[in-house]
């Protein structure tokens, strides 16, 4: 079972930031959710290293990796859905769905998905609220945004977070910085 969860985004080519992240947190899957702008096997290399077996880890491309070689891009999915310990996560890097004019968009995306945590990045600012009540049977969708590990908004720090899960699968999120 996975027990901690590092969620980055925006690191923009400086990956020595999630690399620092990595070793402080040690944990058992990575999320980066776009505009890494290096090379994603490099950060998988240091995850899988650190712990000394295969670390799973799902790439999100961003809007400034659409000039990265092919080779990565292959690397780099548009959205990820996927199952981790009883939960629907909906992954994207947010341009697309255009997190800049508001969440609707993104929250009923998850929730025509089945999905109830969504995650994002673009914005370069922390976000972490849970909307509840929406969809037509009244679902709950909770959205996070780590900010930017590398140039972080707002005058927020550079910052990441931690998903952590019980034995129960119940599951909290702490926002941390460098």
């Amino acid at each position: 079972m996975i027990k901690k969860v590092l969620i980055v985004s925006d690191s923009h080519g400086k990956s020595k930031n999630v690399k620092e992240a990595i070793g402080k947190e040690k944990p058992d899957m990575l999320i980066h959710l776009g505009d890494i702008e290096d090379d994603p096997e490099k950060l998988r290399r240091w995850l899988d290293e650190r712990a000394k077996k295969s670390i799973p880890a799902i790439f999100i491309q961003g809007n400034c990796d659409r000039y990265m070689s092919s080779d990565v891009n292959s690397v780099l999915k548009q959205v990820a859905m996927f199952e981790l310990n009883d939960h629907k996560f909906f992954c994207c890097h947010g341009h697309v769905q255009g997190v800049n004019y508001g969440l609707e968009n993104l929250m009923y995306t998850a929730i025509e998905n089945g999905c109830d945590i969504a995650m994002y990045g673009h914005t370069h600012t922390p976000f972490n609220d849970v909307f509840d009540g929406f969809g037509d049977a009244g679902e709950s969708v909770h959205i996070l945004n780590p900010g930017s590990i590398s140039l972080p908004r707002g005058g927020n720090p550079k910052s990441y977070m931690i998903m952590k899960f019980d034995d129960n699968n119940d599951y909290e999120v702490e926002l941390k910085s460098l």
